[in-house]
């Protein structure tokens, strides 16, 4: 019995957690309201409120099972990186940023980043800058892999570059976000500029 109640409260919360994603998107976060994304997720704002808290629980949701599909996107290249380092990095970048906005769009975006800035030391702050750290991890990973088959220096600082080189494409990302018009191929433009010159100086 409690395998099936358990099953029934994972389902609701893809059913909540879809239909907030589609308000979030359409009507942007300010606008969406949990009534609205309780009638589209056929359940009561009530029952929302009990598995989530507040709004601002609902993103902090959402952007966690963000970030789960987009750490086994990562692992896809882990699993098989291009031998050259710029383009490793550069396809590690590109698919951050790429599943961004697949999944939310721009203005959403902002207010996830904006939430983790102003309230840092809150769950949703700690809970954003714990995947900073994780794709930190997982960069020097990647790092790693390409110096152990000879595609770096057997003395490449790979932790020191996966945080510098981290440091450029978030920073890029928050740029990107920022900006409505800003086209992913200038995204992509920048971040090699940027990647290509951190990684001369790390070698």
């Amino acid at each position: 019995m409690s395998g099936l109640r358990e099953s029934q409260k994972a389902g609701r919360r893809r059913q909540i957690l879809k239909a907030a994603r589609r308000h979030f998107t359409e009507r942007g976060y300010e606008a969406a309201t949990i009534e609205a994304i309780a009638e589209t997720a056929e359940m009561s704002a009530v029952t929302i409120f009990n598995h989530y808290g507040t709004k601002g629980g609902v993103l902090l949701a959402l952007v966690s099972e963000s970030d789960g599909i987009l750490i086994g996107k990562i692992n896809e290249i882990l699993g098989d990186p291009p031998p050259d380092p710029l383009e490793a990095v550069l396809r590690f970048s590109q698919v951050i940023c790429r599943h961004a906005l697949e999944y939310l769009h721009k203005p959403v975006w902002r207010h996830v980043i904006a939430t983790a800035v102003i309230e840092g030391n809150s769950e949703f702050g700690r809970g954003y800058a714990a995947l900073d750290r994780e794709l930190v991890r997982m960069l020097a990973g990647l790092l790693e892999i390409l110096r152990d088959r000879g595609h770096l220096p057997a003395d490449y600082p790979s932790t020191i570059a996966a945080g510098v080189l981290y440091n450029l494409h978030n920073a890029r990302f928050v740029e990107f976000m920022s900006d409505d018009e800003m086209p992913l191929e200038t995204f992509d433009k920048l971040v090699r500029a940027d990647v290509a010159y951190a990684m001369r100086q790390c070698r």
